[in-house]
């Protein structure tokens, strides 16, 4: 389908969410002036729940593109409508030359914003994890800047006139650390960090408003693993200190 096409209906579908959107949650936005005009540029934004590629999205109002995993394309009514909103798959079983990264370089290369959550999974508690190096590849293959994107939910459990601030940080660019095309994993360790360390500073410092440390009653499973795992390692230690010391007759 023809670009202009895609961009007309995506600007209809765009306002009718963020009416959507902004009659059901409390959002607020800080720092849009910050995203570079007139080039595409790479969201890189922590993971709270499925509403973050909107929220991100509602911060420039622009044609995104966003990597979605692939079984999520296998109903072809919804993959069929994802797809035309812009998302692509991580993977396509059905062709073994397909690769996400070069299908994304060559989206940002036709001035296609792209929003990407470096963590990889969702963190229902409100803490940013440790980032990958996936967003600095992108950079550096592209030229393209990143711009961190910090979102702060009042509780971590939404609900009807829950409060939202999506933050937008200052741009990064990848030609500032040195990287190109051919950069390794350890090249990007400075930029991969100073890009999580901006969202991480966003979302844990200074709240726009109070927030409420609840347990997420929808925890990934990834969560729950590790949940689990910090539950089996504290009972063992108390078993450990609680168990009585061997004496020698």
């Amino acid at each position: 389908m023809p670009y202009p096409i895609v961009v007309f209906f995506y600007r209809i579908a765009y306002y009718i969410v963020r009416f959507l959107f902004l009659f059901y949650y409390r959002i607020q936005f800080e720092g849009r002036e910050n995203v570079p005009k007139k080039t595409a540029v790479i969201f890189a934004s922590n993971h709270r729940s499925y509403l973050d590629p909107v929220l991100v999205a509602m911060a420039a109002p622009h044609p995104f593109n966003y990597i979605a995993k692939e079984p999520l394309f296998k109903n072809p009514v919804f993959g069929g409508f994802i797809r035309f909103m812009g998302a692509f798959p991580t993977s396509n079983s059905k062709d073994p030359s397909y690769d996400m990264l070069s299908e994304a370089t060559r989206r940002l290369e036709k001035r296609r914003h792209l929003t990407i959550f470096p963590e990889g999974t969702r963190h229902t508690d409100g803490k940013v994890g440790r980032g990958k190096s996936g967003v600095c590849v992108l950079a550096a293959r592209s030229g393209k800047p990143v711009v961190p994107v910090g979102l702060i939910f009042d509780s971590n459990n939404l609900h009807f006139r829950s409060r939202i601030c999506v933050r937008v940080g200052k741009p990064i660019y990848a030609a500032d650390y040195g990287l190109d095309e051919n950069a390794t994993p350890h090249d990007m360790h400075a930029m991969r960090k100073d890009i999580m360390d901006a969202i991480r500073e966003m979302v844990e410092e200074d709240p726009p408003f109070p927030i409420l440390h609840d347990e997420p009653k929808k925890r990934t499973s990834i969560e729950i693993a590790q949940k689990q795992r910090r539950a089996e390692l504290k009972q063992k230690r108390q078993a450990d200190t609680s168990a009585p010391e061997k004496t020698e007759d």
